[in-house]
């Protein structure tokens, strides 16, 4: 019995873990992207100095719209954030930071931060 337990429980485990969000995530230019709950689209990734990008995001809107041709949902697309090399932007509960930009093609975010709720204050926290 103790046996089966431990397996059950190492299968929780393994599953939870698949199913988290990776910590770094590529943008690929023209193509929407779920991230952390959100839907993000990205422009522009710029050359030249400094490094940058025009990204579009909406947040709470289901995952199926990220295959429709208005993926942000309902309404007119939102505008675009410019966003340069180590800019962050919060999707859902966490932050993340513009880590790459391959001018032309795409831009790399990692996770960075994470909200963490109290009763009283948000807290950022260091994702490591």
């Amino acid at each position: 019995m103790m046996r089966f337990s431990f397996f059950m429980i190492a299968a929780l485990v393994l599953a939870s873990c698949g199913r988290a969000d990776p910590s770094e995530i590529t943008l690929e230019l023209k193509t929407p992207t779920r991230v952390n709950g959100c839907n993000v689209f990205l422009h522009h990734a710029l050359g030249g100095e400094p490094l940058g990008a025009d990204i579009t995001y909406v947040c709470d809107v289901p995952e199926s719209f990220i295959n429709e041709k208005n993926w942000w949902g309902d309404g007119m697309q939102p505008p675009a954030a410019g966003l340069l090399l180590g800019d962050c932007l919060r999707l859902g509960n966490r932050f993340y930071c513009m880590e790459k930009v391959e001018p032309g093609e795409s831009v790399t975010l990692k996770a960075t931060y994470e909200i963490l709720h109290d009763r009283r204050f948000d807290h950022l926290r260091p994702i490591r």
